[in-house]
Parts: structure tokens; C-alpha cells; sequence
């Protein structure tokens, strides 16, 4: 039996053991398996064996295949767009309903409502709303004289349409985290500012935004890694098209992987895509560490 200090070491042995055992189950050995497997040949709908092809794969996808290459341009065409946009949405409500207005609990508690839904879910519906055939949307549009859009068969419009999508869906979570930081702001500075004569603006411009900088630097960064993996809209909504209008980089390695069972080369491209967001993650973290 164990006694004193080695009972409390063997407890806490007890506690961790575990967690360790299940991480390499979940996490180590799959991700070192990949990595294998980014090497080699294989397609496993098929009865041929695996091949060691070095770096094969790669040399494909960055000198031979054009469809990486448009996938990660409309990721980073995505990211861009989406992030700033409901950066700058969230701002704004966060800053309205931290006010005192009437009815401003009850508009907290609808705002958050899209981010509530599992985005799979919000991504048939929309697909719904917008059927170009029995669509509510193109119901409506019917009933009010407006000539019906094509919105999923538009290669020009159907990326806004996505982007859209999202903004609705995960503004409350810029909206939310910029909320709590703006109620957790010291009210002194504000009594000093209006005792000084300072604007609404100059108030903002030089006490709210440098106090709440920290908070914007953490969310952009979640949201654009968030947004980076941009799969379970395109999967609901578009397919990735029309054409291959709207495929993520995410959905072209589903398509690789499970379409077309090529599991080396969507090996490949998924250590690709993880080293691209580590990437883009450390730039933005170092480029805005300065402003902080």
C-alpha cells in the first residue's frame, strides 16, 4: 500500500495516465499515421498497395494541380472578407447594446441565436431559403414582381451568398467576447474623460479601443483559424460549386479523401493545409502583438 506523499503522486499518476492514453489514441497516432501516409500512394478504393512515392504528392500539389491552388484562393478570399466584416459588426453591436437602451437583454439574447445552431444545420436550411426552385426567398421575391436570382447558380454570386452566410452566423461571436470586454472596462477613466471635456469619439478613439485591443487581437485570431477551415457551409449549401466556385480548401481535401478514396495525396494536402494555418496564425499573432 501506498502511504504519504507516494499515495498522493500515485493518485495523481491515476488521473493522468488516462487522459495521456487517450490523447495518443486520439490525436498522437493518428496524426503520425497521416503523415505516413502523406508519403506514399494510395487509393483505397482500389486493391493496389500502398507505394512510398517521397515527395511525390507534394511536388503534385504545388506544381501540378490548379485546383489546390483555386481552393486556397477563395479560402484566403473568404477569410479575409468575413473576418473583418463581423469584426466590424460586432463592434458596433457590442457598442450599441452596452448602452442603456430599452430592450437591449432581449436583443443580446437574439443576437446570439445563429451561433446557437449547429452550422450544418445552418447550412441546409439556408440551402433551403435560397432554392432557386421552392425557395421561401424566391417565393417572396415571386410575390413582390422581383425577378428571381439565381443565388447558387451564379459562379459571381454565389461566394457572397457563402460569405453572407457566415457573417450572419458568427458575428454574435465577435458581438459576445467584445460585449464582456467592454463591460469590463474601468468606469473611472470615463468619469475623468467627460470631467475633461472629451468627445464620444475622442472617448472611444483613446481610452474604449486601446483597453479593448487585447480582446480584438484574441478574437481575430479565432475567428480567422476558425474561419480558415471553412467546410461545413460549402458541404451543405454549395458542393463547391458552381464549377468550383466556392470549394475550401477543407472541402477539396473531403473530396480527395472521400470522394475520390486517394488517401495519400489527401494526406498530403491536409499537412499542407495545417501548415499553412500555423503559418498565417503566427504572422498574424507577431503583426499584431506590435499594435497591442
Amino acid at each position: 500500500m501506498f502511504k504519504g506523499e507516494e499515495r498522493v503522486r500515485a493518485i495523481k499518476v491515476g488521473f493522468i495516465v488516462p487522459g495521456l492514453l487517450y490523447l495518443m489514441l486520439m490525436a498522437v497516432f493518428p496524426m503520425i499515421w497521416s503523415f505516413s501516409l502523406s508519403f506514399q500512394r494510395w487509393k483505397a478504393a482500389t486493391a493496389s498497395p500502398r507505394v512510398f512515392v517521397g515527395l511525390r504528392n507534394f511536388y503534385t500539389i504545388f506544381f501540378e494541380d490548379p485546383r489546390f491552388w483555386n481552393s486556397l484562393r477563395f479560402t484566403v478570399f473568404y477569410v479575409l472578407i468575413v473576418v473583418v466584416i463581423e469584426l466590424f459588426l460586432g463592434l458596433l453591436l457590442a457598442y450599441i447594446l452596452n448602452e442603456k437602451i430599452r430592450f437591449r437583454n432581449f436583443f443580446r439574447v437574439v443576437f446570439l441565436f445563429p451561433m446557437a445552431a449547429p452550422p450544418i444545420g445552418i447550412a441546409f436550411m439556408w440551402r433551403m431559403l435560397l432554392n432557386p426552385d421552392a425557395g421561401i426567398m424566391v417565393k417572396i421575391m415571386n410575390s413582390l414582381g422581383i425577378n428571381v436570382v439565381r443565388w447558387l447558380t451564379d459562379a459571381k454570386l454565389t461566394p457572397f451568398v457563402l460569405m453572407s452566410v457566415d457573417i450572419w452566423e458568427w458575428t454574435p461571436f465577435m458581438f459576445l467576447g467584445l460585449l464582456a470586454a467592454f463591460q469590463s472596462l474601468p468606469v473611472e477613466l470615463y468619469d475623468a474623460a467627460q470631467v475633461d471635456g472629451a468627445s464620444r469619439f475622442q472617448t472611444f478613439r483613446f481610452i474604449t479601443f486601446p483597453l479593448l485591443l487585447p480582446i480584438v487581437v484574441t478574437l481575430l485570431l479565432l475567428r480567422a483559424i476558425d474561419a480558415f477551415k471553412l467546410f461545413e457551409l460549402v458541404f451543405g449549401i454549395t458542393g463547391g460549386g458552381p464549377g468550383s466556385s466556392t470549394e475550401s480548401l477543407s472541402y477539396y481535401i473531403y473530396t480527395v479523401g472521400f470522394q475520390y478514396f486517394d488517401l495519400g495525396y489527401a494526406c498530403s494536402l491536409s499537412w499542407i493545409f495545417l501548415g499553412i494555418v500555423l503559418l498565417i496564425s503566427n504572422f498574424l499573432l507577431q503583426r499584431l502583438r506590435k499594435e497591442v
